[in-house]
């Protein structure tokens, strides 16, 4: 009986000091943040989240001995390339094509720059998911990406061949909820940026460290009793 009423007793000390820590103002401060944190994650993830992937590979190379020909359109050429551009919904609502913004306004879109010398471009149905009936029409700049919906993890991609291997493909445009698309990371960036943001942690605090330790050291000795 004893043995009992003292865990009851332990666990009603437990009990009030975790009441007492989130009744005071520090634990008022981190529910508070929590809770806009949370409310932010939920607007954010809610809405369509358009992100997008390229990669570039040497489709042809005059370095090589090749025992076939690339001829498009009845020009042959000797180095070309490769670059598969995906864009993803990666939030939890469907976008609908209707919602995008016109051709002449700021459609979604895959920028080609003007030295990549673009030969020819497909819609990559190897890539894309077979539910989306979606289309590329070439403008000014680049290629409008036309669909139909683009549900939560769907993707669309297409296959570009040019002849300059430096060139840069983005994809650009707005949409109802859309203001930006941004580049998706890759797995090498992602630790790249984990370490440098682990070790800056790290750098700050220990210069915290050795900032109060200097500060103790410093004090006069009536002061640290």
């Amino acid at each position: 009986m004893k043995l009992f009423k003292r865990n009851n007793t332990d666990i009603k000390k437990i009990i009030t000091a975790i009441w007492n820590f989130w009744t005071s103002k520090t634990g008022a401060f981190l529910l508070a943040v929590s809770a806009i944190v949370i409310g932010w994650y939920q607007f954010y993830i809610n809405r369509p989240i358009l992100k997008y992937e390229t990669e570039t590979i040497s489709f042809i190379s005059s370095q090589n001995d090749n025992d076939y020909k690339v001829n498009v359109k009845g020009k042959e050429y000797k180095d070309l390339y490769l670059t598969r551009v995906t864009l993803q919904n990666k939030g939890a609502s469907a976008l609908s094509g209707q919602d995008v913004s016109k051709i002449g306004h700021n459609p979604i879109r895959i920028v080609v720059p003007k030295d990549a010398k673009m030969v020819h471009f497909t819609l990559d149905k190897t890539i894309t998911t077979p539910d989306i009936t979606s289309n590329l029409k070439p403008v000014d700049d680049g290629l409008v990406i036309e669909f139909d919906f683009l549900n939560s993890d769907y993707q669309i991609g297409a296959s570009i061949l040019h002849e300059n291997p430096n060139a840069e493909f983005k994809v650009q445009g707005s949409a109802l909820n859309v203001n930006s698309i941004s580049r998706e990371w890759s797995d090498k960036q992602i630790k790249y940026w984990t370490w440098w943001g682990m070790g800056g942690l790290y750098v700050v605090l220990l210069l915290i460290y050795l900032y109060n330790h200097w500060r103790r050291k410093k004090q006069p000795a009536d002061n640290r009793s």
